[in-house]
């Protein structure tokens, strides 16, 4: 079956401006010419998606995430490369764009899906499910240069999931909606995935994309470093990005916000070990018996009050469990350079049969950033019996009664 989308070795390079804060400068310049500088946004990114893929790319701010949508959607140009996609495509890649400021909702529907290239026609069939989706009935009329920035969000996305692509392209944009919005904005992506549409979504949140991707690509500085399942494509980035933390063990880098993956490295994981009750190191447990959990920690730094954090995952990335020092009210105290700690969740294993992940991360006090995360630093088998299946023992207990026949 032919590929929807086929990339092969697109790069795009910008030429880097020169400032000449005076006209001696300037003139200066004509006379001894400089050569051209060039900064490289996206280098040598390979990849095909078939029907129903869904494939998401990760990496921090200036990876080349947007350029490469950029690209696939026609705005801008590959500096070298092949690119091919074979059918119709809808991008949501900026927030209202091809939107009007002073056109209504409704006026827009019909701009942006003739952009998008529907027909009139086929807006009119589709008009009513694209105003439920959007859920702006209230103010199809108003124009938009009056709707927030939610509204925004929904009556694009709205379009563009209802132009029934081949192709979608998804920025980080979806961020904007509430979460009731973004499960809508999820489903909607599962049905047209079901239906043969091909992928491409862009996120901070690794969690939307271990939920709408089967494949993930992670970028770092203008190239791809791996290429694999979503939730391989996590740990790997976590892994760049720790490694860049250990390397430069600088102060905080340009980006920030817990979604980055932003790390300090003022802290370091050193070790993680699943406990019996008897404080045995151990690979396997029984389902329902107690565990500990244990991370311990070194402080290159002065640190206040780290948060500790906890998660389980099944493999594929499912998020089974998550929790955190902080929610657990449990203070932490300061630490200075060169202090070790070892921090113990205790837990009861209530999880069924099967393989299990565990995710640990050290954060600032305000959750701004990272000091260190470890993606997958454990993985444990859990031993379970036959009363039941799935994720967790529910500890169901069932009981008949007779009852009198109807009527009497």
């Amino acid at each position: 079956m032919m590929p929807l989308i086929q990339a092969r070795a697109i790069s795009k390079r910008y030429k880097i401006g020169q400032n000449f804060p005076t006209l001696r400068s300037a003139l200066s310049s004509f006379r001894k010419p400089q050569p051209d500088k060039y900064h490289w946004a996206v280098k040598d990114v390979s990849f095909e998606l078939h029907a129903g893929d869904a494939m998401g790319i990760i990496g921090p701010n200036g990876a080349g995430k947007t350029t490469i949508l950029k690209i696939l959607s026609h705005v801008v140009r590959p500096t070298h490369g092949d690119l091919k996609i074979n059918g119709r495509f809808s991008a949501l890649i900026e927030l209202g764009a091809g939107f009007h400021q002073d056109l209504t909702g409704r006026e827009n529907i019909f701009l942006n899906g003739a952009i998008l290239g529907m027909s009139r026609a086929e807006i009119k069939a589709r008009f009513d499910q694209i105003v439920d989706f959007a859920g702006i009935g209230e103010y199809l009329d108003t124009p938009v240069k009056r709707y927030s920035s939610g509204m925004y969000a929904r009556l694009g996305f709205a379009v563009a999931a209802h132009v029934d692509p081949q192709v979608l392209l998804v920025d980080e944009v979806l961020a904007v909606g509430d979460y009731a919005f973004q499960m809508k904005c999820y489903a909607r992506m599962d049905q047209l995935r079901a239906r043969g549409t091909a992928l491409i979504f862009v996120s901070h949140n690794f969690e939307a994309v271990r939920r709408v991707c089967n494949r993930g690509l992670v970028m770092y500085r203008g190239e791809p470093i791996y290429q694999g399942s979503a939730s391989e494509a996590v740990v790997a980035y976590s892994t760049a990005i720790r490694q860049s933390a250990r390397a430069q063990h600088s102060a905080l880098p340009t980006e920030d916000g817990l979604s980055q993956q932003v790390m300090t490295f003022d802290a370091e994981i050193q070790n993680v070990k699943l406990l019996d009750a008897a404080g045995q190191t151990i690979s396997a447990i029984q389902s329902g018996a107690p565990a500990i959990i244990a991370i311990e920690a070194c402080f290159h730094k002065n640190v206040s009050q780290p948060v500790f954090s906890l998660n389980i995952r099944t493999p594929d990335g499912r998020l089974v469990y998550d929790t955190t020092t902080r929610w657990l009210d449990v203070p932490t105290p300061d630490f200075t350079a060169h202090e070790r700690c070892r921090v113990d969740f205790a837990i009861q294993m209530p999880l069924l049969d099967g393989e299990y992940q565990i995710d640990v991360d050290i954060a600032d006090a305000g959750f701004s950033h990272y000091y260190d995360r470890l993606e997958s630093a454990l993985g444990f088998w859990v031993k379970g019996d036959t009363r039941a299946k799935g994720l967790v023992d529910l500890n169901a207990q069932a009981t008949i009664t007779r009852l009198a026949p109807e009527g009497k």
